[in-house]
C-alpha cells in the first residue's frame, strides 16, 4: 500500500474531508481483499483493542491515512473507536 504517499491525521479530523461516491478500488479481487481486511481489523479491534492504519481517498483525490480501533466493519462504513466513520468506497486499503 502507498502508506509513504499518504498523511497521517488523527482520528478526530476524519468529519472535516469529504469522500467520493465512486469506489476508489476498480478490480474486484482488490474489493474482496478490502472486506477481508476490514473483517480481520474489526476482530482485531473488539478481541484485543489493536489498532490498523487505515489508508483512505478523499474526494479532493487527497490520500490520507488514520492510526485507529476498528469497532465494527459492514459493507458501506468502518465504524471507528470515538464514534467516527470512514465510507468503506473510500478505503484504499489497512495495514496491521
Amino acid at each position: 500500500m502507498a502508506m509513504e504517499n499518504s498523511s497521517l491525521i488523527s482520528k478526530e479530523n476524519l468529519n472535516k474531508f469529504r469522500f467520493s461516491a465512486a469506489d476508489v478500488l476498480k478490480g474486484e479481487w482488490e474489493k474482496v481483499y478490502r472486506r477481508f481486511s476490514l473483517q480481520r481489523a474489526e476482530k482485531l479491534g473488539n478481541s484485543f483493542k489493536g489498532k490498523v492504519k487505515i489508508i483512505f481517498r478523499t474526494s479532493e483525490n487527497e490520500t490520507k491515512m488514520v492510526d485507529t480501533t476498528v469497532w465494527s466493519a459492514t459493507d458501506d462504513y468502518v465504524s471507528l473507536k470515538g464514534g467516527m466513520t470512514i465510507p468503506v468506497k473510500a478505503i484504499l486499503g489497512i495495514e496491521f
